[in-house]
Formats: C-alpha cells, structure tokens, sequence
C-alpha cells in the first residue's frame, strides 16, 4: 500500500515538473518580440596556421560593428589539421546579434 501512493505521488510529480519545464522552454510573446534579430555576415577568409586571417565582409552590412564582431568571432573559429597552414581562403558565415 506504501509502495503504490509513493509511486502515484512520484507519477504525479513527475507530471507537474514535465508541464513546469514545457512553460520555461516556451518564449513568452514579448521575450520573443523584443528579441534582437541577428544579421548575418559572410566572410571571406584566409586559413594560416590553424587560424582564420585577413578576413573581409562580403556581403553589405550597414552597421561596421556588425561586421568587426564578426570579424572577431571567426578569430576564434578552429580549423581542422586537414586545412591547416593550406592557404587557402575560404566563406564563412556568422551570425551577430547586433
């Protein structure tokens, strides 16, 4: 008799902690709404030393800040031994949140 009201409270339990989590994980309208839109810069970079140089925007982006934190994050991008020290430039694209 123990055993079967802990297992329906630990039943019960359960399904309130489920629906507590579906309400976190769902954005609230207006965390939605007021959430800035990240713009994507395509960069066009070289690949020196298991690192991404000489990188330069490709795409227009009307806001220069935009493009120097993109600039910055593909700084710290890791390239893979197969393409290290190959010279070779490649695309990539980032995203900022402005």
């Amino acid at each position: 008799m123990i055993a079967a009201l802990l297992a329906l409270s630990l039943a019960q339990g359960a399904q309130v902690q489920a629906t507590k989590l579906d309400q976190l994980a769902q954005p609230s309208p207006e965390a939605a709404a007021s959430a800035p839109k990240a713009v994507s810069v395509v960069l066009d970079c070289q690949i020196a030393s298991k690192a991404l140089t000489d990188c330069k925007a490709v795409n227009e982006v009307a806001d220069l800040s935009v493009v120097a934190e993109a600039i910055r994050m593909a700084g710290g991008v890791a390239v893979p031994d197969a393409l290290a020290d190959s010279g070779r430039r490649i695309r990539i694209r980032m995203n900022v949140a402005p």
